[in-house]
């Protein structure tokens, strides 16, 4: 029963993800891939949502 909610919990947050990028990307009018994200601050583009949390981490900080 766990492994099913796990599940349906990822598929949910994965689906949530997506559709946070496909906003941003049209917030700045631009045509990107499903699941790309954008930095605000450099316009750098990552494929993951942790990989864009660490790359503002490590090179955001001081904002």
């Amino acid at each position: 029963m766990r492994s099913l909610f796990r599940r349906t919990w990822r598929r949910a947050a994965q689906a949530y993800h997506l559709a946070c990028a496909r906003d941003d990307a049209a917030k700045r009018k631009i045509i990107i891939p499903s699941g790309v994200w954008v930095c605000d601050h450099c316009e750098q583009a990552v494929l993951e949502l942790a990989a864009l949390r660490e790359h503002i981490r490590t090179q955001h900080a001081y904002i």
